[in-house]
């Protein structure tokens, strides 16, 4: 290209297309055969009669012949440079997208498409081993599906076998997305095939539950997958959690808690012995707010020890135990129970317990709580008061828990409104009456109508809502007589605790949430009880 023509091409403005937010439809305006033929896009339409096209080459005169030609004298082209590569994947993501996917943006299958041009590598446990020296169909197809899953944020990756086809979800903010189909059903069982083999999974076996780990790096970043197999009738159903093995750097004020909330909570973690529970449902963040206590009241006079299943973050200064329960012989597994006992031994000042699973890991977690030490770990129960009566299932003596828990957190995690396309709505007279059963009489309530930002969704990130319950003398005294759920419910309401339904109608009343997430966590019966509690 002569300095003219060079001079010709730079008076054409120029589009980043990396920064720029394409428009499927838009882009259809124009064929794909063209858009090929053209090496551009369709970016707007200023417009009955023009056609904004972003191309390689706009000097090249028989694009303005090729556009009016093709659309029968209906536009004339408006042309602007654009990158080359971007211009590829910018036709890609309007004519190629399988249909699954047709609800990503652009800037979301930008950044899939960055990732997985990065090298992943897989940690196979053995120097001088790479997986990248293995390649195929399936090798390629299971590392898009891993880099795609990183690049959108998502916390799971879903594997799912039917008649005839395998569907990939991912989870994202909490909800399951449609990904991919993968057929047949030949290629479907190939890749299940691979993960496993990437996870060290027994390929042989197919009629039974398995479970195993993948590490991994992509972009520069260290990932561990927590796989698990169970069978089902087209074959195998496979779910990967995707956790990030960097530092753990969220901080108590990052998770969602409200000033009040926050005191009281700190109030609780910075007692020299006891026990703290954090109740929730699988994926409600209870491991985000024990680590971010643990950031909070690390220090270098003190021991802090974890055993966990997996180790999900890593925090400088905490000795962390992975469980281990392959071994055949009792002796030689990594058992929370055991773990805790052989923790009392190296004179610990905090411990963290990943779950209390089983009487055994109740009993010595109340054991170490009652020596001098401080506690954490969590339950699944689906509020505060139920992880009193869990630990009575376990068979803990009620005068134990009085005298050993300090507090009890149970929690969700919900989608946050996107701050981008937030729009004001007015409430309905229901809502308004639920609100002033509540206390709550100021309401601004909000809804994301979707924009590029949250994905077209109205959604953006996830906060958490909070129900913390301390364990008062007269709530001590209410567990020490064995008092029923709803006789210690009553006495933390009269105490002024906040219920998850209080916490999640006070950040809806503020436009944090909307009230589709509020049903969605909160159950009506349960609304009902506590307005009756509460009178």
């Amino acid at each position: 290209m002569t300095e003219k023509e060079k001079d010709f091409a730079d008076s054409f403005p120029y589009v980043d297309l990396s920064t720029f937010e394409l428009d499927r439809e838009l882009g259809k305006l124009l064929p794909k055969e063209i858009s090929s033929r053209i090496e551009g896009i369709c970016v707007g339409r200023p417009d009955e009669g023009t056609v904004s096209l972003v191309v390689t080459d706009p000097t090249e005169i028989t694009i303005y012949n090729i556009v009016e030609v093709s659309s029968k004298g209906q536009f004339k082209p408006v042309l602007m440079r654009g990158d080359r590569q971007l211009l590829r994947l910018a036709r890609e993501f309007v004519y190629d997208v399988p249909a699954v996917r047709q609800q990503e943006t652009w800037q979301e299958w930008l950044q899939s498409k960055r990732l997985s041009s990065e090298a992943l590598t897989v940690d196979t446990g053995k120097e001088g081993t790479s997986e990248q020296e293995i390649t195929g169909k399936t090798v390629e197809t299971a590392n898009r599906i891993i880099t795609e899953a990183v690049a959108l944020g998502a916390s799971d990756i879903h594997l799912e076998t039917f008649e005839d086809f395998l569907l990939v979800r991912y989870r994202q903010d909490g909800v399951l997305r449609i990904i991919d189909e993968v057929r047949p059903l030949s290629e479907a069982r190939a890749l299940i095939k691979r993960f496993k083999v990437m996870a060290k999974i027994d390929v042989t076996l197919e009629r039974v539950n398995q479970g195993g780990r993948i590490s991994i790096t992509v972009g520069g970043c260290d990932y561990d997958l927590r796989v698990s197999v169970v069978p089902v009738p087209g074959g195998q159903s496979m779910v990967m959690r995707l956790l990030n093995k960097g530092d753990f750097k969220t901080s108590l004020q990052d998770l969602g808690f409200s000033e009040k909330q926050l005191g009281l909570y700190r109030q609780l973690i910075h007692n020299p012995h006891g026990m703290i529970l954090t109740c929730g449902p699988t994926g409600s963040g209870k491991s985000t707010t024990l680590f971010a206590s643990l950031n909070e009241i690390v220090r270098p006079d003190r021991k802090v020890m974890t055993v966990e299943d997996p180790i999900e973050y890593r925090v400088p200064g905490v000795v962390q135990v992975q469980v281990n329960s392959a071994p055949r012989e009792e002796d030689r597994k990594v058992t929370f129970a055991n773990t805790l006992r052989e923790f009392l031994r190296q004179d610990p000042d905090v411990l963290l317990v990943g779950e209390v699973r089983d009487e055994e890991t109740a009993h010595v977690a109340v054991q170490a709580a009652l020596t001098g030490h401080l506690v954490f770990s969590t339950l699944h129960t689906n509020d505060a008061v139920g992880a009193i009566n869990r630990l009575k299932q376990m068979k803990v003596e009620p005068f134990l828990l009085a005298s050993t828990v300090l507090g009890v957190v149970a929690q969700r995690l919900v989608r946050r409104t996107c701050s981008e396309c937030s729009k004001p709505v007015e409430p309905t007279e229901q809502q308004r009456i639920q609100f002033q059963n509540h206390g709550i009489d100021e309401v601004h309530l909000a809804e994301g109508v979707g924009c590029a930002a949250c994905r077209r969704t109205g959604f953006k990130g996830r906060v958490g809502i909070f129900e913390i319950l301390p364990i008062t003398e007269k709530i001590q005294d209410l567990i020490e007589r064995d008092s029923t759920k709803l006789e210690i419910l009553t006495q933390a309401r009269e105490d002024g605790m906040q219920t998850l339904l209080d916490d999640a109608l006070k950040k809806a009343a503020q436009g944090l949430i909307t009230m589709t997430e509020v049903q969605r966590v909160c159950k009506l019966d349960l609304s009902i009880a506590h307005e009756r509690v509460s009178k």
